[in-house]
């Protein structure tokens, strides 16, 4: 399974690295999501919302509070490392083969010296990460964002990035390139949950001092995955985003 899910990107690599990138930086305006389904959007947002309030941000703080700063980033660099691969396709596809070859090195060095992960060495050697996604690629090509989505429990997205998401996880999904056992996969998949929900705990104050969360979350989102997508080269007039 996983020598077929080689070749499959392989493939991709070999058929669509000519479309590349188009070496323009996309608008924020052009990455903007409609949200024709806001009531919809809304209702599960609230319920994620609750979920998280009862659930997930409690676990979240105790995890915070029991594991040392360090094995908390040794985790985070785990799950970090293990997207390298993916990251070396998408940066393939955009024809950002200096990135790709970052990444390459990030994930050989890591996952040997590093210590399946858990220790950045390449960042230490100056060799930051360059994490690239689907829905990324898909943009460069340009394809819009399309409408804005809340989806129960994953948070907010767009069809764009969604259905990247999806189909990310159908060819390479990592933690399952990790083992064969299940509850393995199902422990490491909770793992990369809490330690992501631990890493957002700083941004609950602002949050709750929105007078419309749903509406400050989604504009996040669409600025977030512009700068994304232009490498951190967006022009974004300051005074647009003051929160």
């Amino acid at each position: 399974m996983r020598v077929t899910k080689l070749l499959v990107i392989i493939t991709l690599v070999s058929l669509l690295q000519a479309c590349g990138s188009t070496g323009k930086n996309i608008s924020y305006e052009w990455n903007q999501s409609p949200d024709p389904l806001e009531g919809l959007n809304r209702s599960v947002y609230a319920f994620n919302n609750t979920a998280d309030k009862y659930v997930l941000r409690p676990v979240a703080k105790g995890y915070n509070t029991i594991l040392p700063k360090p094995a908390k980033k040794g985790v985070s660099n785990f799950f970090a490392n293990l997207g390298e691969p993916w990251s070396v396709v998408n940066n393939l596809l955009q024809g950002k083969v200096d990135h790709a070859l970052s990444s390459t090195y990030r994930f050989l060095v890591n996952s040997t010296l590093g210590i399946a992960g858990l220790v950045d060495i390449a960042k230490i050697q100056g060799v930051e990460r360059t994490p690239e996604d689907l829905g990324q690629t898909l943009a460069t090509w340009g394809v819009k964002p399309g409408p804005y989505l809340m989806l129960p429990f994953l948070g907010p997205t767009n069809l764009r990035d969604g259905v990247g998401r999806g189909v990310s996880s159908a060819i390479f999904y990592p933690i399952n390139q990790v083992t064969e056992s299940a509850n393995t996969r199902t422990a490491l998949n909770i793992l990369n949950v809490i330690d992501t929900r631990a890493s957002l705990l700083a941004v609950d104050s602002t949050l709750d001092k929105q007078l419309d969360p749903y509406l400050f979350i989604k504009t996040a989102l669409e600025t977030s995955r512009t700068d994304a997508i232009n490498d951190g080269n967006t022009e974004v007039d300051e005074e647009e985003f003051d929160f």
